[in-house]
């Protein structure tokens, strides 16, 4: 039976395949795909991964590309969405896409198992993306140039016309527009929520890799919020560290500067610890460790070193070379101390002076 959805009512999400050749090499990569019913606008954007915090994500960047928010989003029953399928078209969801759906105040609708006919819009999409979109095969630096590729075929999509219908997809799409809510004043935040305990080595796992977090929070229990593109750490209510995501596996993924505190204790690590071996600073930091061994020897040379490298977490690298750069005649920690504290009040006194020729609005003439 020929079925017909009105103006506003209905959004189709799925995900679809392509390749794309990267510097590194062809690969086939995941496309998050969205489509209107009525007027058949569509969204693409390139996911690392097809989990619950890339359909998170993707239909938050949806939302935000059409402006507005459909009063139904139908979707297949995957268990990144659906973690039971009761009888008929019940669904238990997963909790955080029921959040999305009650913050974004749309009926979340599950198709019928193995039956993605019940969304031929996006199904139909997925066919166009391979054949208009990834025909001849796209060629991109990285994934940001291929989503801002995907972004301006979606945008001039816009302008051509279904087969049957006499306006095009942007006129369309107006009235789909004007029948439903705008977007929410307050942004959704498109991650998924787990808690870890910290270990001995200040790390916690998450998806078969480790991540660090400061000494402080060793044998704590802290909270988990994994985006698509980055994993951070929250206690009392603040995030205390953040790192970019690791999709390998048994990977670990370490801040040298979580380990600063450690080093007073283990100086040896900064010879024996990957996590330093392997820390890229510039080369002014290494020519310091030489001249201050040459001075003092290695000991002691080692511990005027790390006491310039525990400046770090509190003043940018920049700042801390420039520093070394002007002491670059004497290889003094102390010295490096003293210019960093000189350059950070100079930086905060220019911040807080008035630009030349601007007067106080407060003063009378």
């Amino acid at each position: 039976i020929p079925l017909s959805h009105d103006a506003g009512q209905r959004l189709e999400a799925d995900f679809g395949h392509i390749y794309v050749d990267y510097p590194d090499g062809r690969r086939r990569v995941p496309i998050y795909l969205t489509a209107w019913s009525y007027s058949h606008a569509r969204f693409a954007m390139k996911m690392p991964t097809e989990r619950s915090e890339a359909i998170l994500a993707g239909m938050v960047e949806a939302f935000s590309f059409y402006g507005c928010v459909p009063r139904e989003v139908w979707i297949d029953n995957p268990t990144t969405v659906t973690t039971a399928i009761l009888k008929g078209r019940a669904r238990q969801l997963y909790e955080r896409y029921a959040a999305l759906a009650s913050h974004y105040a749309f009926e979340p609708n599950c198709c019928m198992p193995a039956s993605g006919w019940e969304k031929p819009d996006v199904e139909h999409s997925v066919f166009n993306l391979q054949r208009w979109w990834a025909t001849p095969v796209p060629r991109v630096k990285d994934d940001n140039e291929l989503n801002a590729y995907l972004l301006r075929c979606c945008i001039e999509d816009m302008d051509r016309k279904e087969a049957g219908q006499t306006q095009t997809i942007r006129e369309r799409f107006a009235q789909d527009k004007a029948c439903v809510a705008e977007l929410p004043k307050h942004h959704f935040d498109p991650c998924v929520y787990e808690t870890a305990k910290i270990d001995k080595y200040q790390t916690a796992a998450y998806d078969t890799n480790r991540y660090s977090v400061p000494r402080a929070y060793a044998f704590q229990t802290v909270g988990i919020k994994a985006y698509i593109d980055r994993v951070q750490f929250t206690a009392n209510g603040a995030v205390i560290a953040s790192h970019e995501r690791c999709y390998e596996r048994g990977q670990q993924i370490l801040d040298p500067l979580d380990y600063l505190v450690a080093l007073d204790r283990r100086p040896a690590a900064l010879d024996h610890a990957p996590v330093y071996r392997n820390w890229k600073l510039p080369p002014v930091f290494t020519d310091l460790r030489e001249r201050l061994e040459q001075r003092l020897g290695p000991h002691a040379g080692a511990r005027q070193y790390i006491r310039v490298l525990q400046l770090l977490p509190v003043h940018p690298v920049q700042r801390v070379q420039l520093a070394i750069e002007l002491t670059s005649s004497v290889a003094d920690a102390e010295l490096i101390c003293q210019r960093i504290e000189r350059l950070a009040s100079r930086e905060r006194f220019d911040r807080e002076s008035p630009a030349p020729g601007r007067t106080d609005t407060n003063q009378v003439n």
